[in-house]
């Protein structure tokens, strides 16, 4: 059991947290109001509002648990570190009021003991992580502590949220008047952002001012991507200015009102002009048409590559290996480009069965207890789970049926929380389709429309595996290779989507051809055939010629924690 069994919404997985209560929380005046507390680590509950309690048995083996720094209590800031602040525009009142505190910390990057200003990071009250820095501009976050935003408790309850680089900028809004600030607590170097599972929904706005520079320009880009550009806009910098903490020193307070004000919104949905897209045109300029991510087969990757804001197609006769060799293309995105994917696949379940299929992949090593081959050890087990856990998220909707709106909702939370690249959907046939009176045709254009929308609104790519319903044999008895049209339910099927792929298998010659039967845009891939052969072993795929592959994908970093 956990804690969405009981209708009861958590972003985090440790510590005390308060929501809103599914018994209660409906039938008030205020519903969003959170009057729940929740106790994640010992796995229990109570209603300030109905006193309504309960519990769960947790299963702390899949749980990560994060460490917990304790405070270092000083009387008083020094009079040295109070005047630095003061120079960079922070008060010794701002510096209180964010609970900013001094001491002595080993700092790896010196080598020594020295003394370090702390920006202590908390959640709901509760310290959570500390970020170090010592007088040379080194910084240090503690040890396996959890990674949230920097003043996450200054957001609760507003309806609008700046977000910026670091502390020192979070401390520059704090002194201009805006207290509704958070800063990502590693700057631009990690897109990870395992920080956003915190960030509240249901904002109306939310102001992305981060730093004047490249990794901020694509820091910018990831965050609001992950909470949806419609409420998302830029902040601007004059050219003497680099962050907020900049500003502040240059310019002054009240100009930092200004900035707000006139802060772009990212493009409307639909509505575009040149201005909205000008960078993109520039770069088009610079560097021409791009093939996008290979997968290093020679042959495979002169007809196809793959990139985000497409939706694919993948076809074939059953147990012809459409599944496994789209697996296969997964597992070599996710290895060499770092792709992570969501996935919905009801025919893959228990999900336990469906890791295997995924780790054989990953380490090139069988599985299985009882096999011929060599099988993988619990190291390399280890090392699957870890790169696993990263890179793919399995979609379950709650409820009877599956419908596309359930599962773009969840693809939406995975965009936000994960960053996914990509949604696998397999088979289209295990979607509930409710026609409501209307032809199946009219029914698929709708689908397929959903998809368009929110592969382009998400640049995400959108993998549909759709099984055929016409299967003819020819004159050697055997079945032909199938086309886009020959899906199941509509020739939309071949007209609406960006690519499509057939995965055709010779039995007797145990050769998987894959057919790339449609390539909407030319510097992408174009329409040919590609030969494999099946490694018994691991389940991947080698083309013709090509030496059957069962070492360890690279790409995988070996100091990632193992679960």
């Amino acid at each position: 059991m956990n804690f969405s069994d009981y209708n009861i919404i958590i972003k985090r997985n440790s510590g005390q947290v308060k929501t809103t209560c599914p018994k209660c929380s409906p039938g008030r005046k205020k519903k969003t109001e959170p009057c729940l507390s929740v106790n994640i680590d010992e796995g229990i509950w109570n209603c300030h509002n109905c006193n309504w309690k309960g519990g769960i048995k947790k299963r702390n083996e899949y749980m990560k648990i994060y460490k917990k720094p304790k405070f270092k209590t000083l009387s008083k800031l020094s009079e040295g570190v109070v005047s630095w602040f003061n120079e960079r525009g922070i008060s010794e009142n701002t510096l209180i009021s964010n609970k900013i505190s001094e001491g002595i910390e080993w700092m790896p990057q010196i080598q020594k003991n020295t003394n370090t200003i702390h920006f202590n990071y908390y959640c709901n009250g509760e310290l959570i992580n500390i970020k170090y820095r010592d007088g040379k501009k080194n910084f240090k976050l503690v040890k396996d502590a959890e990674k949230i935003f920097y003043g996450l408790d200054d957001i609760i309850g507003e309806e609008s949220v700046i977000i910026v680089e670091g502390e020192m900028d979070k401390l520059a809004m704090y002194e201009a008047g805006f207290k509704n600030c958070v800063s990502v607590p590693n700057g631009a170097s990690n897109l990870k952002m395992e920080y956003l599972k915190d960030f509240p929904d249901n904002l109306s706005r939310v102001y992305i001012a981060v730093d004047n520079d490249e990794p901020g320009e694509k820091l910018a880009d990831e965050i609001s991507r992950r909470i949806g550009r419609d409420i998302c806009c830029k902040v601007e910098y004059p050219e003497d200015c680099k962050d907020m903490n900049d500003v502040l020193v240059k310019h002054g307070k009240s100009f930092i009102s200004g900035l707000l004000s006139h802060a772009k919104m990212y493009p409307l949905e639909g509505v575009l002009s040149v201005s909205s897209f000008e960078n993109d045109i520039d770069h088009l300029y610079e560097t021409g048409l791009q093939k996008g991510a290979t997968v290093g087969h020679s042959s495979f990757d002169k007809l196809f590559s793959f990139t985000t804001s497409q939706l694919t197609v993948v076809t074939g006769i059953p147990t012809h290996g459409k599944s496994n060799f789209l697996e296969h293309i997964c597992m070599k995105l996710a290895s060499s480009h770092e792709w992570k994917f969501g996935v919905f696949s009801p025919e893959h379940f228990p999900l336990q069965l469906h890791f295997s299929v995924l780790a054989e992949k990953f380490i090139g090593k069988s599985f299985r207890k009882d096999t011929k081959f060599e099988r993988m050890s619990r190291t390399e087990l280890g090392q699957a789970k870890g790169f696993i856990e990263d890179k793919f998220h399995w979609i379950r909707p709650d409820g009877e049926s599956f419908t596309i709106d359930a599962i773009l909702d969840a693809a939406k939370g995975l965009i936000k929380r994960h960053g996914i690249n990509a949604l696998i959907i397999d088979p289209y046939n295990k979607i509930h389709a409710d026609l409501k009176g209307e032809s199946e045709t009219s029914y698929i254009n709708k689908f397929l429309t959903k998809l368009t929308i929110f592969k382009q609104k998400y640049d995400i790519h959108i993998f549909l595996v759709a099984h055929p319903r016409k299967m003819n044999k020819g004159d050697d008895k055997l079945y032909e290779v199938p086309t886009l049209y020959d899906i199941a339910g509509s020739a939309n099927f071949y007209n609406q989507v960006d690519n499509g792929i057939t995965v055709y298998r010779d039995f007797k010659n145990s050769i998987t051809s894959v057919f790339v039967q449609k390539v909407k845009f030319r510097h992408i891939g174009e329409v040919g055939e590609s030969q494999f052969k099946y490694n018994l072993q691991n389940g991947r795929y080698s083309e013709l010629g090509e030496k059957l592959d069962n070492s360890c994908y690279l790409g995988f970093n070996e100091q990632q924690t193992m679960l």
